[in-house]
C-alpha cells in the first residue's frame, strides 16, 4: 500500500512539473516568435521564407518547443490527472480524457508538419520558388488548422476536466472556475475572426497550468485526494 501511495505521489508530481513546463513552453514560444524573431512587415511571402531560412534554428526551436515538447508534457499531465481524480471512470472524466488525448495527437502532428514543411520549403526555394511558395502556404494551413488556429479541442478538454473537478472536489474550487472560463474561451475560438479570443485563451491557460502544476506538486502521500489537492 505504501509503495502504491509513493508511486501515485511520483506520478502526480511529475504531472505538476509537466503542467508548469507547459506554461514555460507558452512563454518560450512568445519570446522566440514575438521577441527574438522580427520579420519585416513590408516584405512579401518570398522574403518571409528567406528570412525564416536565415533564422532556421531559432524557428525550428520555437516549433519544437511549442508543439512537440508541449505535446509530450501534455501526455504526462493527462496520465497524472488520471491518478488525481477520485473517480476516473466517471462519464465526464472519460470524455475529458478523450479530448486531452486528441489534443496531444494534434499538437504532435502540427509540430511535425510545421518542421518538415518548413524544411521542404527551404530545400525548394532556390530551384523551384513557385512550388516553394505553394508548399509554404499549404504548410501554414495545415499547421494552423491542426495546432492552434482554433483551440476547440484544448478548450473542451479544460472545460470538461474542470466540470469533473467541481463534481469530485479534487482541486480548489477557484482553480476549476478559472478552468471553466479558459475552456469556454477555447471553444469560442471557433469564431476565429473575433480579435483577442485566442490571446485571452492562451494567457489564462498559462495561469491555469501554473496553478494546476503547483496543486499537483503540493500533493502529499497518504492524506486523501481532497485535502492534498486543494
Amino acid at each position: 500500500m505504501q509503495a502504491k501511495v509513493l508511486n501515485n505521489t511520483t506520478i502526480l508530481r511529475s504531472g505538476g512539473l509537466a503542467a508548469i513546463g507547459m506554461s514555460l513552453c507558452y512563454i518560450s514560444v512568445a519570446v522566440i516568435f514575438f521577441g527574438l524573431l522580427s520579420v519585416p512587415s513590408d516584405i512579401d511571402t518570398l522574403g518571409r521564407i528567406l528570412y525564416l531560412q536565415q533564422e532556421y534554428r531559432l524557428v525550428a526551436a520555437g516549433y519544437g518547443i511549442g508543439y512537440l515538447l508541449f505535446g509530450v508534457l501534455l501526455a504526462i499531465l493527462l496520465q497524472a490527472l488520471q491518478h488525481a481524480l477520485p473517480d476516473r471512470h466517471s462519464a465526464v472524466a472519460g470524455l475529458a480524457e478523450r479530448f486531452g488525448n486528441v489534443w496531444v495527437m494534434l499538437m504532435m502532428a502540427s509540430g511535425m508538419a510545421a518542421l518538415i514543411g518548413l524544411d521542404m520549403t527551404l530545400r525548394l526555394i532556390d530551384s523551384e520558388p513557385e512550388q516553394a511558395l505553394a508548399l509554404y502556404h499549404s504548410r501554414n494551413l495545415i499547421t494552423e488548422a491542426l495546432g492552434g488556429g482554433i483551440e476547440l479541442v484544448g478548450g473542451l478538454w479544460v472545460l470538461l476536466f474542470s466540470i469533473t473537478g467541481l463534481q469530485q472536489q479534487c482541486f480548489a474550487k477557484p482553480l476549476h472556475l478559472l478552468g471553466l472560463l479558459v475552456g469556454s474561451l477555447g471553444i469560442l475560438t471557433v469564431l476565429h475572426t473575433v480579435p483577442y479570443l485566442k490571446d485571452a485563451f492562451g494567457l489564462l491557460q498559462l495561469i491555469w497550468f501554473i496553478w494546476l502544476g503547483m496543486a499537483l506538486l503540493r500533493w502529499k502521500a497518504g492524506k486523501g485526494h481532497n485535502a492534498e489537492l486543494s
